[in-house]
């Protein structure tokens, strides 16, 4: 994978036929299935990987990125973002200016709402099948299946105290993966 980052970063034009290739199919491979998860139309999906794949490549040169990663999936998710609002699933013409005041019909908003926590708790999920065994397990049984600090000792034969230990680990590695999913945001 560290390959196409690198030939990513070089001048696109300049590299061959199947470099050009390797690249565009890293880049969609890469983020085909969190695009695809928000708009469930496969057409869709690629228009947005293309336009993504356009302004990632004429922005990669213009910073320093840290988490090219991260940094791909936000620039995809925020052109998911734009294209699904220019194809009238969030109709801004009937954003309505009032004095200066601008207000958003409360449709809308919850439109825009229910996509982004569609695509917090993919990542949510993605965050928490990335941990290592231990915490995958405690995060699961604690907030999911609603198991006590007691019922946790009992089944994973350990004290509270490492239990607490284990769960103030796993929540703190559980964030750390889900704002790198997130690209760095602190949403």
């Amino acid at each position: 994978m560290k390959e196409w980052f690198y030939l990513f970063y070089q001048d696109f034009e300049l590299l061959s036929f199947e470099q050009q290739e390797t690249v565009y199919l890293s880049f969609y491979n890469l983020v085909y299935k969190n695009t695809y998860y928000l708009t469930n139309d496969h057409g869709m999906t690629e228009d947005i990987i293309q336009e993504s794949f356009f302004k990632a490549n004429a922005n990669a040169h213009k910073y320093e990125i840290i988490n090219t990663n991260a940094w791909i999936k936000q620039i995809t998710r925020n052109t998911a973002l734009d294209i699904l609002k220019k194809n009238q699933l969030i109709n801004l013409h009937s954003i309505n200016i009032d004095e200066g005041n601008i207000q958003i019909p409360e449709q809308q908003v919850e439109v825009i709402q229910q996509v982004e926590d569609k695509i917090k708790y993919e990542l949510l999920h993605q965050s928490i099948m990335s941990l290592k065994p231990d915490y995958r397990i405690v995060i699961t049984l604690f907030y999911i299946e609603g198991l006590s600090y007691k019922e946790l000792s009992a089944l994973l034969q350990i004290s509270e105290q490492a239990v607490s230990q284990r769960l103030a680990r796993a929540r703190k590695k559980l964030l750390q993966q889900f704002q790198d999913r997130w690209g760095g945001s602190n949403d």
